[in-house]
């Protein structure tokens, strides 16, 4: 565990020394707990952050494997992952303004879950919460960008959730709400504007799955997939 903080620490000191060189404005702040936890950031640009002095980010558990790169201007990564067990998660952002508050396990546990994010355009926010109150367990969630204001907001409180995830437009807003104990699987790919998608994921009986594949400019799109009388 020692071990793990010193590369930690090492990385955080190999970053903070390249963006002095390069005169720019970025700042990691990090606490790790776990053990073997393997931790690389590379920012580029001005005003870059992971997390802040008074919101830390806050990773403890298992196993843990974490890349994470930043290109452009204003980016933010705020998040915390706490009692994970495995989770590899890989985030590439290119672009101005995005913003990714990500929040993994909390106060649950988290078992084998692996999260890709690729994010090209300018101010895109995109906010994440797996297994806060519930255990998620088994989850994997892939998502690409490319295009400007896209707002994803995604919860997910879950076992064996698969979210595989394509958005090429700008102006997009996604709603996602996965819970439950059923598998649960969403494959969307959406090319267009303006359009707004929310999915309800709720059912705790069914083995769910959907599939998406709408190329639209300005559409609302609701899809509930729920128990029979049940909310949703």
């Amino acid at each position: 565990m020692r071990t793990n903080l010193l590369i930690l620490v090492g990385v955080a000191t190999l970053a903070s020394t390249a963006v002095i060189g390069q005169s720019t404005t970025n700042s990691i702040f990090i606490d790790q707990v776990g053990d073997s936890s393997v931790i690389t950031i590379t920012q580029k640009g001005q005003g870059n952050t992971i997390g802040t002095e008074q919101n830390r980010v806050v990773l403890q558990g298992n196993s843990q494997t974490i890349t994470t790169t930043q290109e452009g201007n204003n980016n933010s990564i705020q998040g915390s992952i706490v009692q994970a067990d495995n989770v590899d998660m890989d985030v590439t952002i290119t672009g101005d303004s995005n913003e990714l508050i990500y929040d993994q396990g909390d106060a649950a546990s988290v078992a084998g879950s692996t999260k890709t994010l690729t994010v090209t355009g300018d101010s895109n926010n995109l906010t994440f919460n797996q297994g806060t109150v519930a255990s998620a367990t088994g989850a994997t969630q892939t998502i690409a960008f490319t295009g400007d204001t896209n707002t994803y907001t995604s919860t997910i409180n879950a076992d064996d959730v698969v979210n595989d995830m394509t958005v090429a437009g700008d102006g997009n807003t996604i709603t996602m709400v996965q819970d439950g104990t059923a598998g649960k699987n969403v494959e969307m790919v959406l090319t267009g504007s303006t359009n707004n998608v929310t999915v309800n994921q709720k059912s705790t009986t069914n083995v769910d799955t959907i599939k998406i594949n709408s190329t639209s400019t300005g559409s609302t799109m609701v899809i509930n997939q729920c128990n029979a009388g049940g909310p949703c």
